[in-house]
């Protein structure tokens, strides 16, 4: 499913160029649940970044689903982003101020689905993290473990083949947070491929396979 090859990426620091990633080969297939931890500025956020399609890269290949990402346009790269990939986030990136529902229905709106189609797979998605209760409230009255509910709930809505998600439990309170892995692991028992990112070891030893990264490169 996802397949680097030899990927380099660098920034900008003044003058100087950082490497952030070196040569980074991996492989992830699908329906796997990997962790990918490492010491902060290690590179893991760029290469989920990458990997998310979020972020570009300076050389090297990046195949997803067969598909040479590199070659896509921008409005095709959204377009997968939208229909492959869900994102869940450590601060949640929730609209505040608006409902549950809306919340959750936000990519649904993005990718232009049709409105009678909307309410129906929101509330089912909303159901699957036993949020279904709460759709009237506003995602601002919510407690951290619900906000993260509802985060995998709008990443899960358009059924993505991938999951990533970025320090999901960091936030949280250790049972909040064995309650949010669980919810990972049974859309991965349902065939979705989830990559965390992590420090926390607890989270890393639930997955299937580590990938280690120190100073940009695997080790």
């Amino acid at each position: 499913m996802i397949e680097l090859r030899k990927l380099n990426k660098y920034y900008k620091v003044g003058k100087q160029k950082f490497h952030a990633l070196k040569d980074v080969d991996l492989k992830i297939e699908d329906g796997e649940m990997v962790a990918i931890v490492g010491k902060s500025g290690a590179g893991k956020s760029t290469l989920m970044n990458i990997i998310g399609l979020v972020d570009t890269w300076d050389s090297g290949e990046y195949m997803l689903d067969g598909v040479q990402i590199r070659k896509n346009s921008d409005l095709k790269l959204a377009k997968l982003r939208n229909e492959k990939i869900g994102f869940v986030l450590q601060d949640f990136a929730l609209i505040e101020d608006q409902s549950v529902l809306f919340n959750v229905s936000l990519p649904l709106i993005l990718g232009k689905e049709k409105m009678k189609n909307i309410k129906p797979k929101a509330l089912h998605a909303l159901e699957k993290v036993g949020l279904a209760d709460q759709r009237s409230k506003k995602a601002n009255q919510l407690s951290g473990g619900q906000k993260q509910r509802l985060a995998i709930a709008r990443a899960i809505i358009n059924e993505p083949s991938l999951i990533l998600a970025d320090e999901p439990t960091g936030a949280l309170d250790s049972k909040t947070g064995i309650e949010i892995i669980e919810l990972l692991a049974k859309q991965n028992a349902a065939g979705t491929t989830v990559v965390i990112i992590t420090h926390d070891k607890t989270v890393s030893e639930s997955c299937g396979r580590i990938i280690r990264i120190a100073d940009g490169a695997l080790v």
